[in-house]
């Protein structure tokens, strides 16, 4: 036999799974308690999962602390439904985490956790003024609160130039004070300058504290808010928020207190606090407001006056009562009878055009002995003649705007769209429109001598028209009236058939008060001044087209006046609750609608 000798196979090095005195007592071919190297990622990882079972530990222990105090004083939950206490942390997908100051497992998750500890935070308001916090100098400051009482005062009558000085102001309220320097700087330069746009971002945030923080309210408060209402697209929602902190101050018991004492003669012989009609002042402000809001604006009414509206007359009589005051309760008088001649027209409309043309004629007739008395108490209450001559046109103004939507409301009431189709007693109503809204654009461009008589000759001055020497401090309505005026003048000149030359004058006269804004440095400052633009480019395109209608004896409606007929800008629909801009005129043609039926036969 032979033999095959070599060398064996060598075996694989055996790897002991037992520590060395397991091995040597052999008492276990394994170790349960060998302990194997670990990298530094076995260790995070363990530390990880230590602090996720901490935390649901936590977690398990706090709902079951706050189910036992929601059971004994009800629920309070985060956004997502799980119940917090002050200490309770939001992180960024929303899970609740409890970690008490101090926690160890606090440091696995550092980056999530804010330093309180609490879910949120609420800024506290920096009460310091815009000059105090170096934003702008105290001689712009001076420049912009002296342009505030130089005209936006009169749209916002709530203030009495020998109490309401540039010091006394900044002492009592830094947002009051605020809110003054920043809508004087937007009359003296303008929406778009950067000055006026770092200022309103600072009364934002006013606003917003005076929402979150102020617990109590302050006369100084409600005054901002009405005029940042008065000059601002939320109107709606401030006016709510200043009606809101005069209750607070209890003005409507304070007025009627007023009115109390006033009966009873209580003030005759005591001595005159220069204080006593601010209240009232900021309360009729805040009345005004929302007549305005709810007549024009389309705002639910939030209050109502139950007093018969000539009674505010007293006002006028008592001391230190200023030449503002006088603005301020003559438009809240007109305004009052505004909102009930409104009322009665809109049920007269469902009685017949005999009940409607009745209810018209008295609304008229209390609006015109309410212009006329009103004058005469201007110039037994006024000396200066600029302020009569302003007063004055104002004044009229209000009475034609009165007027026009008096009218305008009746129509709409009435239910006419199609001006081609109205009955006779309809067209009065239209026609009567018309002209007061073409008495309502002669006005403001009304020139000094033509109030006084003088002669046209006479060198023009600043005042030369005074309305619009001072429209750059209205408010936000005062543009979109005017621009609805001058749209609705155009409109029903063409809707309601006027002469081309009669046309034309009103067009011109529309160019003229846009030409009139931009000397007085509007420009483009405003909206609303792009919508006169729009208005009048429309209206000429459409005069143009139905020239050239007339010459090639066509009797189709042509595509220019279409346009300007259908032309509704959007802020006169989402912002105002302007009536009459459904108006149109669409002629049918009866007889040739007859012979196309005959020669269908």
């Amino acid at each position: 036999m032979d033999v095959v000798t070599g060398t064996s196979p060598s075996k694989k090095a055996r790897i002991p799974k037992a520590c060395a005195a397991c091995r040597k007592s052999k008492s276990a071919t394994t170790c349960t308690w060998h302990v194997k190297t670990r990298s530094a990622v076995d260790e995070r990882l363990e530390r990880v999962e230590q602090a996720i079972w901490a935390l649901n530990r936590r977690l398990d222990d706090q709902e079951t602390i706050c189910r036992q105090s929601r059971e004994a004083s009800g629920p309070v939950t985060d956004r997502t439904g799980a119940i917090c206490n002050s200490t309770t942390s939001v992180d960024a997908v929303g899970t609740a985490l409890d970690l008490p100051a101090g926690e160890e497992s606090s440091s696995a998750l550092p980056a999530i956790l804010p330093p309180n500890n609490a879910s949120f935070t609420v800024q506290k308001p920096a009460r310091l003024d815009v000059v105090s916090s170096g934003l702008i100098t105290d001689f712009d400051a001076q420049i912009w609160f002296n342009a505030f009482f130089d005209g936006c005062d009169r749209f916002v009558p709530i203030f009495d130039p020998a109490i309401d000085t540039y010091s006394s102001v900044r002492e009592r309220s830094s947002v009051l004070f605020d809110v003054l320097i920043t809508f004087g700087c937007k009359a003296g330069d303008g929406s778009l300058a950067n000055e006026f746009r770092k200022l309103y971002n600072v009364v934002r945030q006013h606003i917003s504290d005076i929402t979150l923080h102020d617990t109590e309210a302050s006369l100084e408060s409600v005054q901002a808010l009405l005029v940042v209402a008065n000059y601002s697209e939320s109107g709606a929602i401030l006016c709510d928020i200043a009606l809101r902190e005069s209750l607070k101050l209890h003005l409507p018991q304070k007025v009627a207190a007023y009115f109390s004492s006033l009966a009873a003669g209580c003030r005759t012989d005591q001595p005159v606090n220069l204080r006593d009609l601010i209240p009232i002042r900021v309360f009729y402000g805040l009345v005004l407001l929302h007549q305005i809001l709810s007549l024009d604006g389309g705002k639910p009414a939030s209050m109502s006056l139950h007093s018969i509206p000539r009674r505010i007359r007293i006002l006028i009589a008592q001391p230190h009562r200023t030449p503002i005051d006088l603005r301020l309760y003559a438009q809240v008088e007109l305004n009052e009878l505004r909102a009930t001649s409104y009322a009665y027209v809109v049920a007269a409309a469902n009685a017949g055009e005999q009940s409607l043309k009745d209810t018209i004629d008295q609304a008229q007739l209390d609006m015109s002995r309410w212009k006329a008395e009103w004058q005469a108490l201007i110039f037994d209450n006024l000396t200066a003649e600029d302020e009569k001559t302003v007063f004055t046109v104002n004044l009229r103004i209000q009475h034609a705007w009165a007027v026009i939507a008096l009218q305008l409301r009746a129509l709409t009431a009435s239910g006419v769209d199609n001006l081609a189709l109205v009955t006779e007693s309809q067209r009065t109503i239209s026609l009567a429109a018309k002209t007061a809204a073409e008495r309502h654009l002669d006005l403001i461009l009304t020139n000094t001598y033509d109030l006084d008589g003088s002669d046209a000759s006479h060198e023009q001055t600043s005042y030369i028209k005074p309305y619009i020497a001072n429209i750059r401090y209205g408010s936000e309505f005062v543009f979109a009236k005017n621009a609805f005026c001058v749209l609705i003048v155009l409109r029903l000149a063409i809707l309601l058939g006027d002469p081309l030359p009669a046309v034309l004058h009103r067009l011109q006269q529309a160019q003229d008060f846009l030409d009139g804004l931009s000397h007085a440095g509007m420009g483009a400052n405003v909206g609303y001044i792009r919508i006169l633009s729009q208005t009048v480019k429309k209206c000429q395109r459409a005069v143009k087209a139905s020239q050239q209608a007339q010459d090639s004896s066509e009797q189709a409606l042509d595509t220019g006046d279409a346009d300007f007929q259908s032309f509704v800008p959007h802020e006169f629909t989402l912002k105002w609750d302007f009536p009459g801009l459904n108006l149109c005129y669409i002629p049918l043609d009866w007889q040739e609608l007859f012979l196309n039926f005959e020669a269908g036969d």
